[in-house]
C-alpha cells in the first residue's frame, strides 16, 4: 500500500499581476512560519556572527546571543474560536 501526499493534490487560485490575473497552482508550505522558518532564521543569524542589533530609536544595542528564545507552545487539546465567536474547534488529538 502506498501513501498519498495530500499537500501535492490541493490546488489553490492565486492572484498575480496586480490582481488582474489568476493562476492555479499546488499548495506550498508557508516560508515565513513554523519550525522550518525558525531554523532558517537561526542559520542566518549564525552565519552573520554576533552583530549588534539596534532598537529604541537607535539608542539601545542588543547582542542576539543575549536574547531570550521563547519555546514553541504545545497546541494539542486547545480550542480555537470560529465564525463570529459562536463555534469552537479542538486542535490535535
Amino acid at each position: 500500500m502506498t501513501g498519498i501526499d495530500f499537500v501535492d493534490t490541493i490546488v489553490v487560485r492565486r492572484s498575480i499581476e496586480k490582481g488582474t490575473k489568476t493562476i492555479k497552482e499546488n499548495l506550498k508550505p508557508s516560508p515565513w512560519a513554523g519550525k522550518s522558518f525558525r531554523e532558517s532564521q537561526k542559520d542566518r543569524l549564525e552565519k552573520a556572527g554576533n552583530p549588534n542589533l539596534v532598537s529604541g530609536k537607535g539608542t539601545k544595542r542588543i547582542l542576539p546571543s543575549s536574547m531570550h528564545v521563547p519555546p514553541i507552545p504545545n497546541t494539542i487539546g486547545r480550542f480555537i474560536v470560529t465564525g463570529k465567536g459562536t463555534g469552537r474547534i479542538q486542535l490535535g488529538s
